[in-house]
């Protein structure tokens, strides 16, 4: 089953993604991340950052396509409410917006047991909703959303309302329960008042279990999914305590307000399952393991000053430590030799930037001031005061130029760190790329010896293009790109050159069409110039444009367009494209020889100075384009041209009149015929009437089959 995930990327989405790869399951994770490390061995997933619009959400899911959607939301295993919940409650609104437009697909909502509140006795899950805090309120909307859904649009899957969860790696800053707990304990000061409640831990691999079970086999729409072990929080903090390492704190602990205590019956019962860890033993045995935050980190977290303010007092610290060496040394006979102002300029330029060294000049400046009994005001002329305004102008340039080069030298090792932080970003990704290069390889060459796409089904598709009839070709080339990458919206289109339209040749189905049985390619220039080159082309995702556009050349000139409407999820792979593109090259020299041997015969099948074929060579177009119709792939029609005068001028007339794609033929009693491709009999009466109007006269050839019999 392919399964999309939509939530944080943490421990349960590592957990529950581990455990449905195990299980054979294509996992696809949608969130704001990967899950970090996770990239090795047998744990693989396709990711897809998570996108809030609907519609670009649509879009996805579509290209998916997925059997079951798992909503957890980037908030599910927090232990304590948080504003930004909100957001979950918002996105799943989104998620159900899609979910009808994807058939066959299902919903697994993860809730929790806080919606049964102030529940005395073990809730099973038929009992009322009676939510207590604003968590489980945000799950009843989440709840009463999906069950609206469930009656309006019909939307398929199970509710699983969980308790507690935790993992074997707790850390301090991590918001699930027990990484709170541990904080707590670990900053637990004495005679803190503490609630007391009742707690069900549950390991996430056992929660990832219930949730693969239910999913397989489930027959409920709500399953409660809890700890067996149920343990006060008095007692839990104890074990934490003792794993710690630290002597227990005495804390008044007060009744909690709510029991939110679920009953695993029905899971147990119906599916089988059970947890196996329990959260003592866990702690007991040292499985879990707690991490701290650098003290660097904490330190900076705790600190609410503004960073200007924290200079400032910092830039007047030092003003007064140097203000007092200055006004101690006065009367020292060597220390009085140091400009200690001009020192402390110096300095807070150099660390404090050019703000901060803006007031230590003016400081500066002042005391300078001060000392020799001056003022601003009384400085009335240069003559009399060069030597003051001579130190404040050097205050004023050292201190200024000095942090104007720090700041440039801070500013260019940010821009060379962020440099080489890009880098090794693009390092890791094309690590990652060639990685994923090297898989391909190996599937490629693993699928090129199996037995079901290996050399003899690769011969059979090569001798199916080896012939000299480009129809023919166009014909067998889409029943090939079909089979290759799991498609029925393939098409052929003619080019005609100093045209935009293309005309269409065959196609699977009507869905394999774009804009009719005429394409106007203008609006696409990046196919255009594709064409123009003869490369394959990828449309851009969530646009109109084609998924792949296949052109075929002949002698530096586009002749032909395989066109792909769309690609399943599973083939938009390079070992895919690569495929397609090794087939252009084959179809490119299969029709180019076709074409070559065409012009080589072509005064053995057209008759001379006319595009008209003889008769055996126009049987078997006939007969080609008979067998197009019986396999759905091409409409034709079969005209007969009346004419009193020569052929010649008869078909002068209705040659212009007709497409690139038609063929005229004779028989052996010298009638002219006309082989309209992709036109059927609803179309000949329009085609009549316009044809009537410029005076040529076209009437349906009887019989058919008397002309393709061999």
């Amino acid at each position: 089953m392919k399964i999309v995930y939509i939530g944080a990327a943490d421990v349960l989405a590592e957990a529950l993604i581990e455990r449905l790869g195990k299980e054979g399951n294509d996992a696809y994770l949608l969130s704001d991340q990967e899950i970090p490390g996770k990239k090795e061995g047998g744990f693989k997933y396709r990711f897809y950052r998570n996108i809030q619009n609907s519609g670009a959400l649509g879009k996805i899911l579509g290209s998916i396509s997925p059997d079951y959607v798992i909503f957890a939301g980037n908030h599910y295993i927090n232990g304590a409410y948080c504003e930004e919940e909100e957001e979950d409650v918002t996105q799943f609104a989104s998620v159900l917006r899609v979910l009808p437009e994807i058939p066959g697909a299902k919903l697994a909502l993860l809730s929790s047991i806080e919606v049964y509140g102030a529940v005395k006795t073990p809730a099973d899950e038929n009992c009322e909703r009676r939510p207590v805090t604003q968590r489980g309120l945000r799950f009843v909307r989440e709840e009463l959303l999906f069950e609206l859904y469930r009656r309006q649009y019909g939307v398929e899957g199970v509710i699983l309302r969980g308790s507690q969860l935790y993992s074997d790696r707790a850390k301090e800053g991590n918001r699930d329960f027990l990484s709170a707990a541990f904080t707590q304990v670990d900053r637990l000061p004495e005679g803190e008042s503490v609630s007391d409640e009742v707690l069900q831990p549950l390991h996430v691999s056992d929660f990832a279990d219930a949730l693969n079970r239910v999913i397989n086999g489930g027959q409920q729409d709500v399953y409660n999914v809890c700890g067996s072990f149920q343990v006060w929080k008095r007692q839990l903090y104890l074990w934490i305590g003792q794993a710690l390492g630290r002597s227990e704190k005495s804390a008044v602990w007060r009744e909690a307000q709510h029991l939110t205590l679920g009953d695993n019956r029905r899971i147990k019962s119906e599916q089988e399952w059970t947890d196996f860890r329990s959260l003592e033993d866990q702690l007991a045995g040292g499985k879990i393991a707690y991490e701290r935050l650098p003290v660097e980190k904490k330190r900076r977290e705790k600190s609410n000053l503004p960073a200007g303010v924290r200079r400032t007092v910092e830039n007047l610290a030092v003003f007064a430590a140097f203000f007092g060496l200055n006004f101690l040394c006065q009367s020292h006979s060597l220390f009085s030799q140091i400009d200690w102002l001009l020192m402390y300029v110096i300095l807070i330029s150099l660390f404090l930037g050019i703000r901060q060294s803006s007031l230590a000049v003016i400081l500066a400046s002042c005391t300078y001031l001060f000392s020799q009994d001056l003022t601003i005001l009384e400085m009335n002329n240069f003559y009399s005061y060069a030597g003051s305004v001579l130190v404040i102008m050097e205050f004023v340039f050292l201190g200024l130029v000095v942090s104007y080069t720090a700041d440039m030298l801070r500013e260019s090792l940010r821009n060379n760190a962020l440099e080489l932080d890009m880098l090794r970003a693009e390092h890791e990704d094309l690590k990652a790329i060639n990685d994923e290069n090297v898989l391909i390889k190996n599937e490629y060459e693993e699928r090129l010896l199996d037995s079901r796409y290996g050399l003899p089904k690769l011969y059979h598709m090569v001798s199916r293009l080896m012939v000299l009839e480009p129809d023919r070709i166009f014909m067998e080339i889409m029943s090939i790109i079909s089979e290759l990458v799991h498609t029925d919206t393939v098409a052929v289109y003619r080019v005609r050159a100093g045209s935009p339209y293309l005309r269409l040749i065959n196609a699977l189905n009507e869905e394999s069409i774009a804009g009719g049985k005429s394409w106007d390619v203008s609006p696409y220039p990046q196919i255009v110039k594709c064409m123009e080159r003869g490369e394959l082309y990828q449309g851009a995702f969530g646009s109109e444009e084609p998924a792949v556009t296949l052109p075929i050349l002949h002698q530096g000139a586009c002749v032909a367009v395989i066109l792909i409407q769309k690609l399943p999820y599973e083939s938009e792979t390079l070992y895919h494209i690569n495929l397609l593109k090794t087939l252009s090259l084959l179809l490119r020299d299969s029709v180019g020889r076709a074409l070559d041997y065409e012009e080589l015969t072509r005064s053995g099948q057209y008759l001379e100075g006319v595009d008209v074929l003889k008769p055996e060579p126009f049987r078997k177009t006939v007969r080609l384009a008979m067998e197009k119709s019986e396999k759905h792939i091409a409409e034709y029609c079969l005209l007969e041209i009346p004419y009193s005068g020569s052929l010649e001028a008869a078909y002068g007339a209705v040659a212009p009149k007709l497409r690139v794609t038609d063929h005229f033929g004779v028989d052996e009693a010298g009638r002219l015929y006309a082989l309209l491709n992709s036109t059927g009999a609803g179309d000949l009466e329009r085609l009549q009437e316009r044809l009537a109007a410029d005076g040529v006269e076209l009437r349906a050839a009887e019989p058919f089959a008397a002309l393709a019999e061999v």
